[in-house]
């Protein structure tokens, strides 16, 4: 395929900048946590395209990353943890810290692959007054369901949960319901295999060199961990592991942009406008 040439920000901290003094309160602030392996603080597959999204629709918003120095987005917190702990307290530190500040502002809490599991682990960490003011939660290839399964706090209803996932018959299988003759997979070369088609979803060169790059970081350090936290796993417990291609495509598939208008047309933040 064609790759562009036109790079995009894995960064984003309108947060911090408020926090630290350096801009004035945002009506609305979201906080992305990006996936395993993803550079930055938002990465380069689904943070850039659903914070561009989201501007376009409201221009007004602080959009924050989670702190890579305390979130490593690596394989290790994704195995051991069921997401990273370090990550989820980062998010909610941020969270909390920008509510004390900007007690008025309407927060917004979303997250991609483990970072989508961050940022369900964050909601239980988040203050009180925090809480009050997140109108939702906001997540892409959520692979909750095949872990830990966290409720969502009361205070967010499921009509304040958007989450977004490649299904039908090429489907993700972190997040999709898994076909009854599924065939899951039981050898290191079962999971690593997919990724030979990784480079076909890639749209950019940041996305090329991170394909790339995950078809020699992904196998390596899954082999690694196989004996601690791989083998004992049951067939079922597999699919934690099947980083298929599809989960690769929220950010260019229009599911960004379908989440972008989700949050746009929520109450708060229209009201907050």
């Amino acid at each position: 395929m064609t790759v562009a040439t036109q790079k995009v920000n894995d960064n984003s901290n309108g947060m911090i900048d408020i926090i630290e003094g350096n801009a004035e309160c945002a009506s609305i602030a979201v906080i992305f946590a990006r996936g395993t392996f993803d550079s930055g603080n938002i990465g380069v597959w689904v943070g850039p395209q659903f914070f561009e999204e989201l501007s376009s629709r409201v221009p007004s918003a602080a959009l924050q990353g989670v702190d890579p120095d305390a979130y490593k987005a690596d394989l290790y917190g994704y195995l051991s943890e069921g997401g990273s702990d370090d990550g989820a307290v980062s998010l909610a530190s941020t969270v909390n810290d920008y509510n004390s500040k900007c007690p008025d502002s309407v927060i917004v809490i979303s997250g991609w692959s483990q970072g989508a599991l961050v940022a369900h682990k964050a909601l239980e960490q988040i203050s009180s007054t925090a809480l009050d003011k997140t109108a939702a939660l906001v997540t892409f290839g959520d692979p909750n369901g095949v872990w830990n399964n966290t409720a969502l706090p009361e205070s967010i209803p499921s009509s304040s949960f958007s989450t977004s996932c490649v299904t039908g018959t090429i489907f993700d299988p972190l997040c999709a319901q898994i076909p009854s003759d599924f065939k899951f997979p039981t050898s290191l070369s079962d999971i690593v295999g997919p990724f030979a088609s990784l480079p076909n979803v890639a749209v950019g060169i940041q996305q090329a060199e991170a394909a790339a790059n995950l078809a020699i970081k992904f196998p390596a350090e899954l082999a690694a961990s196989w004996e601690a936290f791989v083998s004992n796993l049951t067939p079922q417990q597999f699919v934690r592991l099947m980083l298929t291609p599809q989960h690769f495509t929220y950010g260019n598939n229009g599911m960004a942009s379908q989440a972008a208008d989700f949050v746009a047309g929520l109450a708060p933040v229209q009201n907050s406008q």
